[in-house]
């Protein structure tokens, strides 16, 4: 999969710059706003993320499968899937709007109409990436992801630095959100040739019944994602929120790599058909997310504490053990199973399964959140995701009749895994003496990475030999061999 390969690296590129925001603000935004401040700009973030899910209803992602599907009328499933997301979003918002006025606490805090504006802004003619990567054009998306990573990062820090307000960092975004929508706008209207294109018979309704599943699994999937965080804010506090928003900082880790795969790899599951022969592509890409995110997970768990104090300070150190714990969400992200069910529109059952899952993070939060604050939350959200990917997995192998024994790649997974725990033990080991400095990190980190790599070579892991093939002629060493 050579194709699928540079795809994925352009795309985990452009990745890392669109959750660029995400990953440096916080780093930045510590040092100008007190613990308090940051927990409140997290908490607006965390009612748009929530009220966005819902608003876009995976309708823009719905793209990756109706465009390899009617390649001939590809506009036109644009242009429904812009309609689409108008009408949804809009339908959404107002529906939190007669709920906040209804509940006495409100439901967005005061957040109400910046969480509004915000989102219809966000969603709207924001399906750019999943169309060009439908349609094999992986450049323009690290563009895009580029040039909003840049704005994004320079409006935020810069109203940081000067105000030192929450509501000035709000109100920047929205702005820039604006400005992103009508240049959107204006691009859509440009390229738009629906009208010389074929009708779609029924497109309307097939999308419907697509993104209906998904997009209320997708809304289920971040309520109990987000669960711990909504449970906290109302609980315990702004404070305790910016403390778990800290020791979740590993998720960007997921959406960059573990989702550029899943995205590229959808098309051509869905191009695929044959049952077999989808599931042999997904097993190659489950061991690429387990070469990519194993190493993480060990990188994580490991120097969580250094890692805390230096970046974020003392303050925050309540936050180390949430960030240990989240490697387990790491690891499990590696299982993608819902991507084999939406190639095949078999996305019902991500209803019963987000509901299911939810319900786990509920009781688990329940009973450990007065007992262990921020850290049962973490736990919860572990267990859930535990939860999740059983179902999804006995889902799978259901529908494409493998059983436990085809599910997985077990020979390779095992291989991974021990290669992971053997390059941890000596690495670590090694320079644990040096943990208290950046630089014996920044050494043991390297060291822990170049051992993992040797020892999946040596192990003949054929998805890690396939990687430095494509690597090789980057390599001066190789070429001169």
């Amino acid at each position: 999969m050579p194709g699928l390969t540079r795809q994925v690296a352009i795309l985990s590129v452009s990745r890392i710059a669109n959750y660029g925001l995400m990953i440096i603000s916080p780093i930045i935004l510590v040092r100008f706003l007190t613990v308090n401040d940051f927990g409140r700009y997290r908490e607006f973030l965390l009612y748009a993320s929530l009220v966005q899910t819902a608003a876009a209803f995976a309708i823009g992602d719905s793209l990756l499968y109706f465009v390899p599907l009617y390649p001939a009328s590809i506009w036109r499933v644009v242009r429904e899937t812009t309609h689409l997301t108008a009408f949804v979003s809009l339908l959404t918002v107002s529906v939190v709007i007669v709920a906040h006025l209804l509940i006495p606490a409100g439901l967005v805090g005061p957040y109400l109409v910046p969480v509004v504006l915000y989102v219809l802004l966000f969603v709207n003619l924001d399906w750019w990436e999943s169309f060009w990567i439908a349609t094999h054009r992986t450049f323009p998306v690290f563009v895009y992801s580029g040039l909003r990573l840049l704005a994004r990062m320079c409006v935020v820090v810069s109203v940081a630095i000067v105000t030192k307000s929450v509501w000035a960092i709000i109100w920047s975004l929205i702005v820039l959100e604006g400005l992103r929508f009508a240049g959107a706008l204006v691009a859509w209207r440009s390229a738009d040739r629906s009208g010389l294109e074929p009708p779609i018979e029924n497109i309307r309704r097939e999308q419907l019944q697509f993104c209906v599943p998904f997009g209320i699994s997708a809304l289920l999937q971040i309520i109990s994602r987000n669960l711990g965080n909504l449970v906290i804010v109302r609980v315990l506090g702004a404070v305790a929120l910016a403390h778990f928003t800290i020791g979740t900082y590993a998720d960007p880790i997921i959406l960059v790599l573990r989702n550029s795969i899943s995205t590229v790899l959808l098309p051509e599951l869905v191009r695929l058909r044959e049952p077999g022969a989808a599931l042999r592509l997904w097993h190659r890409a489950t061991v690429m997310n387990c070469l990519l995110l194993f190493p993480c997970a060990a990188i994580v768990t490991w120097y969580a504490e250094p890692f805390v104090l230096k970046a974020f300070g003392a303050a925050y150190r309540p936050a180390i053990p949430v960030l240990q714990w989240y490697a387990l969400v790491i690891v499990l992200a590696c299982f993608d199973f819902s991507l084999l069910l939406r190639a095949i529109n078999r996305t019902r059952s991500f209803v019963t399964i987000g509901v299911l899952a939810g319900l786990v993070n509920g009781l688990v939060l329940a009973v450990l959140l007065p007992l262990m604050g921020v850290v049962g939350a973490a736990i919860a959200l572990g267990v859930a995701s535990i939860v999740q990917t059983i179902c999804f997995g006995f889902r799978v192998s259901q529908l494409y009749g493998c059983g436990l024994r085809g599910l997985l790649p077990w020979t390779a997974l095992v291989k991974v895994a021990l290669c992971a725990a053997g390059a941890a033990i000596f690495a670590f080991g090694i320079t644990a003496a040096w943990r208290a400095s950046i630089l014996g990190d920044a050494v043991g980190a390297i060291l822990y990475s170049v051992l993992f790599a040797v020892l999946v070579l040596g192990a003949r892991v054929e998805e890690a030999r396939a990687a430095l093939q494509r690597l090789k002629p980057l390599l001066p060493t190789f070429r001169r061999r």
